[in-house]
């Protein structure tokens, strides 16, 4: 008996035009998120691919050309010269410092869209180069990408809910309900049956699409990934079907039905996250970007008029550099370089900045600390932190790349720092009045180079437990309420 009822409720289901269409939008809302995520992951690696060329062009163009400058005789300006350490640290320097995307990149874009994903480096303060952003279009930022994230977080429940609205509630309201639970089968059998079949018809098509997606266009994924991938979708899926038996087992019409699971929808998808947000960015406010972008400038118009004090602090920090070697100059005449009053100056602003950079950091992982914690309050926010997670393209990926970007600056402003100073103390930039400056610089490939080093993170297997432990509690309320109908509908039909 419950095998015939399932194959009649396929048989009503191929009858609705409304199914056809579901499906219809399913298959192509899957397909162009797929699409769309594999577009953005393939931008991001052919740009990474085209600075890594760059620099190794640079560095094979540098090395060809290096008998022709020696040879030079015709004077040539030190920020011209790719050969001249000044010229590299502070205008020419061909080196990248990027985060590759992870196979399953295209999962969620996340908020890579508006993160740097590689920085152009230069020997200059951090703050120059480390807020770098991408000028696209606001409302385009606003909106977002469609992703598969996006599919799943906000589209694939309403899938879910328009499908699965008027189970059982038809039955009863066409007196069927009596008839089948005289044949032995409980509300509870029956609604089971219609919410597995219909959920089936939206869930199989994009669980196939967007796999094999993702197993054809993302070079390198794992199983481990995949099987992440399709227990959060077959969680979150259980997560509304749960809240849809639910309402349902009230017993109201199927116009209820309909109203109270879009509120729902509205409820966990947009209105808790909203509120969430707002109650994490009121409690941590952030200092003021204006007041920064400010205080930037007026820090460095004082370290500017500050030469001599700077100068004086800059080798009181760095004794070793104000010592004169293979040379009688006196300390004093290398400090008059224009090279040196720079690297002084850029250690003076970062070190007077130090504490609004380590004020806007406190303030964004305590945001971030307080969003990991409440993100459970919704089952859209457990969802979208796993996928971003997942992805690769969350916050905390993205902090340990700025990280390693910091250290790496740090590593090419002590290469050339010292390398300057000792070519300032040999003589090399003026041998003597109207020469033209030794090559200082002979081999690129002795620059430090950046390297992304992974950090190895858990699986977000914890957000698939919430999930399911939620789906269970619901379904054990909703089952509760179908044993009562049960026994109503039993008595009724005694009489």
């Amino acid at each position: 008996m419950n095998l015939l009822i399932c194959f009649n409720e396929i048989k009503n289901l191929l009858r609705e035009r409304l199914l056809w269409l579901l499906v219809v939008v399913t298959v192509c809302f899957s397909a162009l998120a797929s699409y769309n995520g594999y577009q953005w992951a393939t931008m991001q690696t052919e740009v990474i691919t085209n600075a890594e060329h760059e620099q190794q062009q640079a560095a094979t163009t540098a090395k060809q050309g290096l008998a022709k400058r020696q040879a030079l005789t015709q004077p040539i300006n030190w920020w011209e010269d790719r050969y001249d350490l000044r010229g590299q640290a502070f205008y020419l320097m061909v080196n990248y410092a990027t985060k590759p995307p992870l196979p399953n990149a295209s999962i969620a874009i996340g908020q890579s869209d508006i993160q740097p994903y590689f920085f152009r480096m230069l020997v200059t303060n951090k703050q120059a180069f480390i807020n770098q952003y991408e000028f696209v279009h606001p409302l385009g930022l606003l909106i977002g990408k469609f992703d598969l994230a996006f599919f799943l977080i906000y589209v694939f429940p309403l899938l879910l809910i328009s499908i699965n609205f008027n189970a059982l509630s038809q039955e009863k309201q066409s007196g069927q309900l009596r008839l089948l639970m005289m044949q032995g089968l409980s509300p509870l059998r029956i609604l089971f049956n219609q919410l597995v079949i219909r959920a089936s018809i939206i869930v199989l098509p994009l669980l196939l699409i967007s796999v094999a997606g993702l197993l054809l266009f993302s070079s390198g994924i794992g199983l481990l990934a995949i099987s992440l991938y399709t227990a959060l979708i077959l969680t979150y899926a259980l997560f509304w079907l749960a809240v849809s038996a639910l309402v349902i087992s009230y017993g109201k019409t199927s116009a209820y039905n309909a109203a109270v699971l879009v509120i729902a929808w509205l409820s966990f998808v947009i209105i808790l996250p909203a509120i969430l947000n707002t109650a994490i960015v009121t409690t941590n406010t952030a200092p003021s970007r204006i007041e920064y972008v400010d205080t930037l400038r007026e820090k460095s118009d004082a370290v500017d008029k500050s030469s001599s004090k700077v100068m004086a602090q800059f080798f009181q920090d760095h004794p070793e550099l104000a010592k004169s070697s293979n040379t009688n100059k006196p300390a004093s005449e290398i400090t008059t370089s224009y090279s040196t009053k720079k690297m002084a100056k850029i250690a003076a602003l970062e070190k007077v900045m130090q504490q609004y950079d380590d004020a806007f950091q406190t303030v964004l992982m305590a945001q971030q600390h307080r969003a990991e914690q409440f993100s459970y309050l919704s089952p859209a926010t457990i969802l979208q932190s796993a996928l971003f997670d997942l992805s690769g393209n969350g916050l905390t990926r993205h902090q340990h790349f700025i990280e390693q970007v910091l250290s790496h600056h740090k590593a090419l402003r002590y290469f050339y720092q010292q390398r300057i100073l000792a070519a300032h103390q040999r003589g090399d930039f003026s041998p003597c009045e109207n020469c033209i400056a030794r090559v200082t610089l002979s081999d690129l490939t002795q620059v430090p180079t950046f390297s992304y080093q992974e950090k190895t993170t858990d699986a977000p297997w914890s957000n698939v437990i919430v999930l399911l432990l939620l789906s269970m509690v619901i379904i054990l309320l909703a089952s509760l309420r179908l044993f009562s109908m049960n026994r109503s509908q039993t008595g009724i039909a005694l009489v």
